[in-house]
């Protein structure tokens, strides 16, 4: 009976492996932002927050 609503076997692969794929790539990009921040200028708008005494 929901046989119907199911697509083809390989677009539903499709989607699956590019929704994984994206979600690979936020997940990296997260942990490299994390551990390599890359902003070392001190006029970035980062240190107008963060306080130098803590």
């Amino acid at each position: 009976m929901h046989q119907h609503l199911t697509g083809p076997f390989w677009g539903i692969a499709a989607i699956v492996l590019i929704a994984g794929a994206i979600t690979v790539a936020c997940f990296a990009a997260m942990v490299w932002m994390l551990v390599r921040p890359g902003e070392r200028r001190r006029d970035h708008p980062k240190y107008l927050v963060i306080d130098e005494e803590r």
